[in-house]
């Protein structure tokens, strides 16, 4: 249980981590709560305990290349 609990926290964090990253590079003025990051660290708590303590680390970086390619589209999206 105990391992669950460390990668959901880490999965939030470091989710919470690539959002603020990612928000700041679009140069948005605001934004929703990103509560999709609760199912994140769930997900990464639960794969974790169940297949392998990477999980949360491919999870995360999934997470931050889905980001990237929604940031690098919006970029280079004629206006």
């Amino acid at each position: 249980m105990v391992t669950i609990a460390i990668h959901t926290a880490l999965g939030v964090i470091g989710g919470l981590l690539i959002f603020a990253v990612f928000f700041y590079l679009s140069n948005a003025q605001q934004t929703s709560a990103p509560l999709g990051l609760i199912f994140l660290g769930l997900a990464c708590g639960i794969m974790a305990h169940y297949l392998s303590p990477w999980a949360t680390l491919v999870i995360l970086g999934l997470y931050a290349l889905i980001s990237f390619k929604e940031w690098w589209g919006d970029r280079h999206t004629p206006s």
